[in-house]
């Protein structure tokens, strides 16, 4: 079923409702490996049940066995410990005796009778656990997706309960039981599951869902978010969502605080949140502004604690043009926050440029020390982070994530508004001030031609590399001409 189908369906689906916004996403499952006991019924070997029926038929010594079967001694006596083990028969000599006794125990008797034994073993096996409804659900575990595939396939992860606190006493026996039951093997005539030992692993991961917002048409400050799979709707996912208070965890209440829009073109989710946001902040000053600066300062002076405020405000508020360049990228500052106001401003339509790198090629001077052994080098940017990066630039043409691997710049450029040029790695440091204190310092700018200059002298950088990057600034340096008797522009 293609994705306009099922979004077709399911805005017919809720009478006196409208499909307000969707977004492709997973509810949570944890695969979990379960260490359970059974009693398995299997087959007896036909060796066994000849012993056994020859002792039940009065044969009571090894020597009347061996002659009544026609086996020899050596080939029988491994059949008669195997026996003893499982208890089915009493295999024992007493004193002054010249052999040993055999005799059925009770377990022997119901083994020789319905010529199959009953085996108590330990078994792990791995169950699909729902993080919203808390059941046990038939999914094989190879359908669901890991964290990083939810990432490289830009779906949003639904939250849910965490498995930490989760029980053996909180899984049901019977759902349980089935499940072992469908998986047993062809060996085995039926099992029965006694108890659950332990949970000895869980892996958090995703299944394939639409997540819609829909608006009540009486009630249009009201948002409810359900999913949607290929089967239709799924009420008990919702009710659990609903319960555990979802719904102001993924935004249907900003989206709620929005006006209605045409059902023929679902507005942006994202990008209602962010308007509604900049709405809030109208009356807040503008990146970089103290609050008693002048309107008309063009040039200021930024610490390090100043930066990720004016970072957070470039990603919100920019309209047009969009431009980060940062030597190294790491995850703890291109999070989850960073990503969803990422996403809005692309949503928005702003054009949005991020170059990271730096060389780590052998250009040392003579004399230099010599480079870190291998393995050693700071990565430019870490895993997730590029992972994340790059599903974004894959979904959006307006976003180019490049590696340029040769710079030590770090430039902000947030429409024609302003830009900063720094020491500050704006997307490996988060600049918390509760941290250890670092002397980071960078010169943030508002005059219109040098935030242009800025802008054209990275986005050259970011396109052409080094080489390119100094041809450009070259030409740029020069400015525009000069009229007659006026002096160049300063900041």
């Amino acid at each position: 079923m293609t994705l306009q189908t099922m979004l077709n369906e399911a805005a017919r689906s809720r009478a006196g409702q409208q499909l307000a916004y969707f977004k492709e996403a997973g509810l949570p499952v944890y695969v979990l490996q379960v260490r359970v006991l059974v009693k398995e019924t299997r087959p007896l070997p036909p060796i066994e049940t000849a012993v056994l029926r020859a002792v039940r038929a009065g044969l009571s010594t090894p020597a009347e066995i061996y002659g009544f079967l026609g086996m020899s001694e050596r080939a029988l006596v491994p059949v008669l410990a195997e026996l003893n083990k499982k208890e089915f028969i009493q295999y024992s000599k007493a004193a002054g005796d010249e052999q040993a006794s055999l005799k059925l125990t009770g377990p022997g008797r119901n083994a020789v009778a319905e010529a199959c034994a009953v085996t108590p073993i330990e078994r792990t096996v791995p169950i699909c656990w729902d993080a919203l409804t808390r059941k046990i659900i038939t999914v094989p575990p190879e359908h669901l997706n890991r964290s990083r595939d939810m990432t490289e396939l830009g779906r949003f992860e639904v939250p849910g309960a965490r498995a930490r606190n989760l029980q053996p006493s909180d899984i049901s026996l019977d759902v349980l039981h089935g499940i072992i039951e469908r998986h047993k093997s062809a060996a085995i005539i039926r099992q029965e599951l006694v108890a659950i030992k332990s949970i000895e692993r869980r892996e958090l991961r995703f299944l394939d869902c639409l997540m819609l917002f829909f608006r009540r048409a009486a009630e249009p400050a009201v948002v409810d978010v359900a999913f949607w799979r290929e089967d239709g709707a799924s009420m008990a996912h919702e009710q659990a969502f609903r319960h555990a208070g979802g719904p102001d965890r993924v935004g249907a209440r900003l989206l709620a605080a929005v006006d209605p829009v045409p059902l023929t073109s679902p507005t942006s989710f994202l990008n209602m949140i962010a308007d509604k946001a900049a709405e809030q902040q109208v009356a807040a000053p503008q990146p970089g502004l103290e609050p008693d600066a002048a309107a008309d300062d063009t040039l200021e002076s930024l610490l390090c604690h100043q930066h990720p405020d004016i970072l957070r405000g470039a990603l919100q508020q920019a309209r047009k043009r969009l431009l980060i360049i940062s030597p190294w990228i790491r995850h703890h500052v291109v999070d989850a926050l960073f990503l969803r106001d990422l996403e809005a401003a692309l949503h928005r339509g702003v054009n949005v440029h991020i170059g990271y790198g730096i060389d780590d090629g052998d250009q040392r001077k003579p004399g230099a020390p010599a480079p870190a052994p291998a393995g050693q080098n700071k990565p430019a940017i870490s895993k997730p982070a590029k992972l994340a990066l790059d599903a974004l630039a894959r979904r959006y043409r307006n976003f180019k994530f490049v590696y340029i691997g040769n710079t030590h710049r770090k430039l902000l450029v947030c429409d024609d508004t302003f830009s900063v040029i720094t020491s500050f790695n704006w997307l490996s440091f988060r600049g918390d001030p509760k941290d250890k204190p670092r002397d980071e310092y960078g010169q943030l700018v508002r005059k219109r031609y040098y935030v242009d200059k800025h802008y054209a002298e990275g986005l050259a950088l970011i396109e052409k590399g080094y080489s390119g990057a100094a041809k450009t600034a070259e030409s740029l340096l020069s400015g525009p001409p000069a009229r007659r008797g006026q002096p160049t522009p300063r900041p």
